[in-house]
């Protein structure tokens, strides 16, 4: 575990703060307007203090407290649909943090960090909305992070504290039988595909049975 410790650490390359905002031709409130923020802020069980979270059916809650998304992810989003290269940068998809060396395929499930002065368990991926794909008016965006599973991913709070842009993060503890997040979107693509054929056949993993998977996540 404590080579796994070093290998999942990082420090908070940028921090973002959302503000009440609009999208969309109704003129949608949104918060996933983020600005980068050198300010300390307050990690509490919602959240980071200041930080707008308008529809608390896809984003906020005690279970998607905080956004971490991958800085490396949007080179993926680059190349996928180039034409859009100059629009993908760290704190454009609504994060609140960006980091470097911590991917989806590495990151867990459950794993629990030092987040600043803060404890927090990754709880689920990001589920991304039509927000996401009106923001780069591209209709693709959304299918693009679920089919090559870059969502990042949410946390929870467990222990509150505080946060600025060059704190750490550091894995304290991993769950036994756990899984990368980026494997939950195999599974669930898989189940979508299943489905779409009207098959009943199961196969070995479901969400349902991954520890530390926030409720919401857990199909059958």
């Amino acid at each position: 575990m404590d080579s796994e410790k070093k290998q999942h650490s990082a420090s908070v390359e940028g921090l973002y703060i959302g503000e009440l905002s609009t999208i969309g031709p109704g003129n949608t409130a949104t918060g996933i307007f983020k600005m980068p923020s050198d300010k300390t802020h307050q990690v509490g069980e919602l959240g980071l203090n200041g930080d707008i979270q308008v529809d608390k059916r896809v984003h906020g809650g005690p279970e998607k407290a905080i956004y971490h998304y991958p800085a490396e992810n949007y080179a993926v989003l680059q190349q996928a649909l180039p034409h859009l290269s100059v629009s993908f940068q760290p704190g454009s998809i609504g994060e609140n943090i960006s980091t470097q060396g911590l991917l989806d395929t590495d990151v867990h499930i459950g794993d629990t960090f030092r987040l600043g002065s803060a404890i927090v368990q990754v709880s689920q991926p990001r589920r991304p909305c039509w927000k996401v794909n009106h923001k780069y008016g591209n209709a693709h965006i959304a299918s693009v992070i679920m089919s090559e599973a870059i969502s990042g991913w949410y946390y929870r709070v467990l222990e509150t504290g505080q946060l600025r842009r060059g704190d750490s993060i550091e894995l304290l503890d991993r769950l036994d039988n756990s899984i990368p997040v980026a494997n939950v979107w195999q599974i669930f693509m898989q189940r979508l595909v299943k489905q779409a054929e009207h098959s009943t056949t199961s196969g070995h993993t479901t969400l349902a049975k991954i520890p530390g998977l926030s409720d919401e996540w857990r199909f059958e």
